[in-house]
């Protein structure tokens, strides 16, 4: 989708797949996603019904999975997480993007 309008699309797409990924596993439910284009810059926002906060794990290299959030961390300029209410959360990420 963003290549098709000309953008580079190899980090938010990554970002994208695991905000997306962790809230199918984790957000009981399917996830909304909203993309907003803004001045170079591509807001990510994934929300899902569960109330329970985003938990990044401590490194461990024995682990297979669960580096999710250590990789939006490296990929996104800010990222964060708020609460919806009695929803549930909206897990956010910003990536500079370019044409």
């Amino acid at each position: 989708m963003l290549g098709s309008v000309g953008l580079d699309h190899d980090a938010p797409c990554l970002i994208l797949s695991e905000l997306v990924t962790n809230a199918l596993v984790h957000g009981g439910g399917a996830p909304a996603v909203v993309l907003e284009l803004r001045g170079g810059r591509l807001y990510i926002t994934v929300s899902d019904a569960s109330p329970v906060p985003v938990v990044r794990r401590a490194p461990d290299d024995a682990r297979t999975g669960g580096r999710g959030l250590d990789l939006v961390d490296a990929l996104a300029d800010e990222w964060g997480v708020e609460l919806i209410g009695s929803y549930g959360k909206a897990v956010w990420a910003i990536s500079a993007v370019s044409v």
